[in-house]
């Protein structure tokens, strides 16, 4: 027993005993590691001597360590074995590895990778080498980007695509921007280009622009026409951030804050004004009020933005990602509107099986919370210009100062704080991407998508709002939620091959999609109080009186698409591209379920010819040409089929029965627009890529566009129906210039230069089964107490003509003096308000489009200058027709009085004429930023750090009398109009830093 217990113990002891010595050997092991860890110092530049930023610095073998070489392109790293070797990686550069060889101090040269720049150019389904693209395709990467206060990815890109026109024109921090290219070719389809985030359709805005790597932006058909029914406006491609390659881990954040006003206030009568006219004897619209009130005050202040940005990639080659946190919180010039956002992306890559099997996962979830809409706090703005400037906020009792006597006058400060709205909004995008090589050259892709976009209204308006006091309603409220479900699948098969002077590229695929909306809204009124606000629904009377509103939809789509892509390329001369989609839509009539879109597109590299091999400044000159055929999808799902509605009763049996009608005619015909297009352009580069650019000229013919057309009944079941008839045409050209002025290992001038013009023409409105009278359509409306319809649209003219009464003179007594059409000139009664007396006033369309962007790098500084322009159109000023007017009953411009053609002070009636139509020309200061790049030498855990101050909207440079050129442009058939109930744009400040770990 004894010999047992010795015999453990001396086991156990020298176990104990060896894992104590384990364990020292450990620690010493470690410390001579670490001490043994030698401290390499370097630089980096490019073959120029120009300091190359950012680069990662990884020592061979080494899973973890890495570094990046900061604004100097200096660099400090630690490594194990001092005989091994240093891994410098860049993109766009060729990765260069340099044994260490006992040196504590190493020079790196990294040469220009021109494989790897040509194939960034993102297209349809795939990437391509630029130099082998044969359609017209811009390509934005993130180093040309606007910096500054960017509010979503359209705002990186404003004027830097040549034929791609981006404008707000509102000052609201939750506004859409309205973007179009290449002119408008729909009358009732959607007009903007389709968006792809990583592949699948989305947002603009949902994406954050710190997570964006490109845009890209498909311009002609023979690059859209794979996209088929969704491509005839364009396709913008955005691309996020991803790792595909090992890479130190990195944190990057990114803040700004930011201030923003009204860019430019309307100069309404104010009360010492008021006054002073009133002591000259001018009549005045309103009694004096005893109070000196700046109602636009009232209702705003300064807004204040901040936005932060929070990223974290890294990885080795076989596994690796990126993940991203934005938040944003913008408050609005104007009292109680805001927008807030959240935004979370996680993109992983993972590769397996000696990488022929790759795995992409990538997940987006956002929400956004807005304050009082645009449509609500516009309102408010135009009630505070006509409100009266001596007339007190609040009476002596407290309540709001309300004058019902005068129709559409009320409180703007009673708008304001009594109506409540919180709108919400959620998405979430799941994507799963799996690539597998078959064999060398081939390999099978497929794309498997969830999203889904929710949408969460409430509104409100209290016992005090001036709605109910009109109305009786004692408070009202509703409650709105919709919900868009898309499922996406996408299969594709690509295979590559060279055979000595040839390559050819074969793609093939299957593409589907299903949507799904649903939604429901109820509202109630006369409510016991207000404490409720839209959180009790079913408390308000109107609901037992049977008044209450209440709804619910729910509709679905399909979409499904087969398409093939053949590229070939001879002695990287010649270039070919073929594709075709064959497409069906569950919109579609049962005559025309499917459609098929082909496209080709050929390329001649002119500097690759032996004729110019001496001339050593032609870097590049390819010559493209192409055709297509894309189109546009109708908007609603079921526009084919007969629909019925229950609406009004019929007394039948003793009761009272709802009645069922139709709603909608069938139509079997009814199918996508389509547009066909041809485009020819130019690339080049010239003295080693100083000067480069292109020149697209193109040619859009889009038919079968979609109209309401009346027709009779019986034998139709309504009067109206939804039909392809028209046709319209377009034509243009566009011009991309970049020139590097000046470059020297300090200084680095980059210009770049975008000029684009569109014309437009209706070639046909009507057939032999449908047809518009006359071969034109009035549109568009002034709104009350106008309400004259605005704009023509013919047969031989162009989209957004003004149509009107062209006034030319005034008379000594303050009337119009009006031109016919015939050159007969009258004084203007209402019996010329017909069209016999009207004639085409202008265009609201602008014909040119331009953008000019500066960037100056000097050491650790770079200043950066985007500028934009339109020009050769008009603007109807509805502000000035209606308040730049002395009859009327509110207040109004302190132009009013002033002589109209310099001879007589207007005494008409409001009205509609060409006096208000103005030319819209103008250069805007878009942005300016001036950065400092900080040297993080002192601070081992920083790798790069950015400070920058930025100004947005700065100036504009306009004759122009309104708020501001840029205007909002939602309906294409009323282009020019700026509405009086807007919100103004912004100007804005903004203070930003940027750092790297």
């Amino acid at each position: 027993m004894n010999l047992i217990n010795l015999s453990v113990m001396q086991i156990f002891e020298g176990k104990f005993l060896k894992r104590k010595m384990g364990f020292a050997t450990f620690l010493l092991l470690t410390f001579f590691t670490s001490f043994a860890q030698k401290k390499i110092q370097g630089s980096i530049k490019d073959i120029n001597g120009i300091p190359l930023s950012g680069v990662t610095i990884m020592e061979k073998n080494a899973s973890a360590g890495g570094v990046l070489s900061d604004f100097d392109g200096k660099f400090q790293i630690l490594v194990k074995d001092q005989n091994s070797k240093l891994v410098f990686t860049y993109l766009g550069f060729k990765t260069q590895e340099v044994a260490i060889s006992g040196s504590d101090n190493i020079e790196v040269v990294l040469k220009e990778d021109t494989q790897e720049l040509t194939e960034v150019v993102v297209v349809g389904y795939g990437t391509q080498k630029k130099s082998r693209v044969t359609s017209a395709i811009a390509s934005i990467k993130e180093v040309n980007f606007t910096k500054g206060a960017i509010r979503d990815a359209s705002d990186l890109i404003r004027g830097k695509v040549a034929g791609l026109t981006i404008s707000n024109g509102s000052g609201d921090p939750s506004a859409s921007p309205n973007i179009s290219l290449r002119g408008i070719s729909t009358l009732k389809g959607g007009t903007g280009p389709l968006i792809l985030i990583n592949g699948v359709p989305g947002s603009i805005d949902t994406v954050a622009p710190n997570e964006i790597a490109s845009i890209d932006v498909l311009k002609d058909a023979s690059a859209a026409a794979i996209y088929g029914t969704r491509g005839a406006n364009g396709v913008i491609l955005i691309t996020t951030k991803t790792v595909n390659k090992e890479m130190a881990p990195t944190i990057t954040y990114s803040t700004f804050a930011s201030i923003s006003n009204f860019a430019n206030k309307a100069k309404f009568l104010d009360a010492s004004q008021q006054r002073s006219l009133r002591s000259q004897g001018v009549k005045i619209p309103f009694a004096e009020g005893g109070a000196d009130t700046d109602w636009l005050d009232e209702i705003s202040g300064s807004g204040f933005a901040q936005n932060h940005n929070l990223a974290f990639k890294g990885g080795t080659a076989k596994t690796n990602y990126v993940a991203n946190l934005n938040y944003v919180d913008q408050s609005g010039v104007f009292n109680h509107t805001f927008n807030k956002e959240f935004r979370f992306s996680f993109d992983v890559n993972h590769s397996m099986f000696n990488d022929k099997l790759k795995i992409n996962l990538n997940l987006l979830n956002g929400t956004q919370k807005m304050g009082l809409s645009e449509g609500t706090a516009a309102y408010a703005y135009r009630q505070a210009m006509i409100r009266n400037p001596t007339a007190p906020v609040y009476n002596p009792n407290g309540t709001y100062n309300e004058d019902m006597n005068k129709l559409q006058y009320y409180n703007p400060v009673a708008i304001m704080n009594e109506t409540k709205e919180d709108r919400e909004n959620t998405w979430q995008r799941f994507t799963a991407n799996l690539t597998l090589d078959l064999l060398p050259g081939w390999d099978v892709g497929t794309q498997l998508t969830k999203n889904k976009n929710t949408g969460l209204n409430g509104y409100s308006e209290t016992k005090k709002h001036y709605s109910n006091t009109i109305n009786k309603r004692n408070g009202v409220a509703s409650r709105s939620t919709g919900t868009t479900d898309n499922d996406y699948v996408e299969i594709t098969s690509k295979y590559n091959k060279k055979l000595e002077k040839q390559e050819f590229t074969i793609l093939g695929g299957y593409s589907y999609q299903y949507t799904l909306n649903q939604g429901f809204s109820a509202s109630n009124y006369d409510f016991p109080t207000d404490a409720f606000s839209y959180n009790n629904l079913e408390s308000g009377n109107a609901l037992t009186d049977g008044k209450a509103g209440m709804g619910s939809y729910k509709n679905d789509s399909k979409l499904i698409g087969f398409f093939g892509r053949a590229n070939y390329n001879f002695n990287s001369k010649y270039d070919l591209l073929f594709s075709i989609r064959r497409e069906g839509s569950s919109k579609f009539g049962a005559n025309y379920k499917w459609g098929n879109f082909p496209a080709a597109s050929a390329g001649w590299s002119i500097n690759k010819e032996s004729f110019l091999d001496d001339v050593s400044s032609v870097n590049s000159l390819k010559l493209r040409a192409g055709y297509g055929i894309t189109g546009v999808i109708p908007g609603a799902s079921y526009l084919s089929k007969t629909l019925y509605v229950y609406d009004g009763y019929f007394f039948d049996n003793g009761k009272w029965v709802k009645g069922l009608q139709p709603d909608s005619n069938p139509n079997p015909d009814l199918r996508w627009e389509k547009t066909a297009e041809v485009n020819i352009g130019l690339d080049f580069g010239f003295l080693d890529n100083r000067i480069s650019g292109s020149f697209d000229v193109y040619s859009k013919k889009t038919s079968d566009m979609l109209w309401d057309y009346n027709v009779p009944t019986p034998p139709y079941l309504k009067n109206v129906i939804t039909a392809n008839v028209g046709k319209m045409e377009n034509k243009g050209f566009e011009i991309l210039l970049n020139v590097v002025p000046i470059k020297t290992e300090n200084f680095v001038w980059n210009s770049s230069m975008t000029f684009s013009h569109n014309e437009n023409k209706l070639t046909s409105l009507s057939n032999d089964l449908y047809k518009i009278e006359g071969d034109y359509l009035n549109t568009g409306n002034t709104g009350d107490p106008v309400s004259f319809e605005t704009h023509r649209l013919e047969v031989g003219q162009s989209i957004g003509n003004f149509w009107g009464l062209k006034s030319v003179d005034i008379t000594d007594e303050g009337k119009w003096i009006v031109e016919l059409p015939d050159g007969t000139r009258k004084t203007l009664t209402t019996d010329l308000y017909n069209d016999a007396s009207k004639q085409y006033l202008g265009n609201g369309i602008p014909q040119y489009y331009a953008g000019w962007t500066n960037t100056f790098t000097y050491k650790k500084f770079d200043l950066s200058m985007v500028l934009t322009g339109a020009f050769d159109f008009q603007i109807l000023n509805t502000q000035r027709m209606f308040y730049d007017n002395p009859t009327i009953a509110y207040n109004m411009l302190d132009s009013a009085f002033d002589k109209v053609y310099g001879k007589s002070v207007l005494s008409y009636n409001q009205t509609y004429v060409s006096y208000y139509i103005e030319e819209g020309d103008y250069v805007k200061v878009d942005n300016i930023t001036l950065s400092y790049n900080f040297d993080v030498k002192p601070f081992k855990f920083i790798n790069a750090m950015r400070l920058y101050v930025s100004g947005n909207n700065l100036a504009t440079f306009t004759k122009y009398k309104g708020l501001d050129p840029e205007i909002k442009r939602e309906d294409p058939l009323s282009q020019g109009m700026d509405n009086r109930d807007k919100y103004p744009s912004t100007t804005a400040f903004t203070l930003g830093l940027n750092v790297t770990f």
